[in-house]
């Protein structure tokens, strides 16, 4: 028969605690994640003779699962390649070979009008578990100034906003030539 299992002694957490420090000092996370932090060194126990202290520190309230820190997601533009996608996902989502499942066409619309369709577009594209959709923002008109549109230059930025963001995989357009229309890669909810 085994014995018992016991906890590990301070001596060996603190040991513990120092080797994860040391690799924890050398890890570079990858791009879009946070820097794994070290977990906080459980209070010791006073030696026998000691004198008793004033009061003990108050405990410390533990995060709740739905509290876990995001990790930081960086822009996405139109057309570059996103990290955390593969070299073949990348290039069959921007030669089109993943097509879209809905597309919104936001001519005719103002700005108060189309910001919340594309919010409504991206999450329930989301929701339904779809992987591409595309939103026709059109060219805009020129001016001389070169102005070529407020909604083509407001919706890669609505895209980047953070209830989208996290949405998000990849923007890409449906060909060179044409930048009045955006594609966007969904990313898959994972479970848990």
């Amino acid at each position: 028969m085994r014995p018992p299992r016991r906890g590990k002694s301070a001596s060996d957490r603190a040991v513990d605690q120092a080797i994860w420090a040391r690799y924890a000092a050398t890890v570079r996370p990858l791009p879009g994640r946070a820097v794994p932090t070290i977990p906080p060194a459980p209070p010791s126990a006073p030696p026998p003779n000691a004198p008793p202290t004033t009061a003990p520190a108050p405990a410390r309230a533990t995060p709740t699962p739905a509290a876990k820190q995001r990790a930081v997601l960086h822009k996405i533009n139109v057309g570059a390649v996103p990290a955390g996608l593969d070299r073949g996902s990348w290039q069959r989502f921007r030669t089109g070979r993943i097509t879209p499942t809905r597309t919104l066409d936001l001519h005719g619309m103002t700005v108060a009008r189309a910001h919340p369709a594309v919010i409504a577009l991206i999450e329930g594209a989301a929701a339904r578990g779809e992987r591409c959709v595309e939103i026709v923002t059109g060219s805009g008109a020129r001016s001389a100034d070169g102005f070529q549109g407020v909604l083509r230059r407001d919706v890669p930025r609505w895209l980047n906003e953070p209830g989208l963001r996290e949405r998000i995989l990849a923007l890409s357009h449906p060909h060179p030539n044409n930048p009045g229309a955006i594609r966007v890669l969904i990313r898959r909810q994972r479970p848990g």
